[in-house]
C-alpha cells in the first residue's frame, strides 16, 4: 500500500510538473532562436553585437566597437532593423503617465541634430502581456548604457 502511494504521488509530479517544464524549455528554445536571428540580421550590415537584450518582442543591442546601436521589433525584423551611431544621439528616456500614475507609454529618443527616432518599449493599449515597471526598467538600464 505504501508504495502504490509513492508511485501514484511520482505520477502525478510528474504529471503536474512536464507542462511547466517544457514551457520553460520552449521558451528559452524560442529566445536563443530570436538572438540567433538578430545576429544574424546584423550580421548582414558587418555589426556584431556585444550585447542584446530581448523584452517580449522589442530588441536592442550595441557593437561596441563600431558603435552602432541595433533596435528593432521581432515581428518586423526580416523588412525593417534600425542601425543608429550612437556617439552621435543623445538618448531621453519618455515616461507618460496618466492622472491615476499609472505609466501608459515608455520609450526611448534618440535625438540628434539632424534626426530623432523614438523606440517604443511598452504602450498601454497594446502591451497587456508586458509589465510597465519591467520595462522601465529596461528602459533605464539602456538610458545609462548609452548616454
Amino acid at each position: 500500500m505504501d508504495i502504490q502511494s509513492i508511485e501514484l504521488g511520482m505520477l502525478f509530479l510528474i504529471i503536474f510538473t512536464a507542462p511547466v517544464a517544457y514551457a520553460v524549455t520552449n521558451k528559452s528554445r524560442r529566445k536563443k532562436a530570436s538572438l540567433k536571428k538578430i545576429r544574424e540580421k546584423a550580421a548582414t550590415h558587418q555589426i556584431n553585437l556585444n550585447e542584446i537584450d530581448l523584452f517580449s518582442t522589442v530588441f536592442i543591442g550595441i557593437d561596441e566597437q563600431q558603435a552602432q546601436l541595433v533596435y528593432g521589433n521581432l515581428e518586423t525584423l526580416d523588412s525593417k532593423l534600425h542601425i543608429l551611431n550612437f556617439k552621435n544621439y543623445n538618448v531621453e528616456l519618455l515616461e507618460k503617465r496618466k492622472k491615476d500614475r499609472a505609466i501608459e507609454q515608455i520609450a526611448l529618443i534618440f535625438k540628434s541634430q539632424k534626426d530623432t527616432h523614438q523606440l517604443d518599449l511598452y504602450l498601454e493599449e497594446e502591451d497587456t502581456e508586458t509589465s510597465a515597471i519591467q520595462q522601465l526598467d529596461f528602459a533605464k538600464k539602456w538610458q545609462a548604457k548609452l548616454s
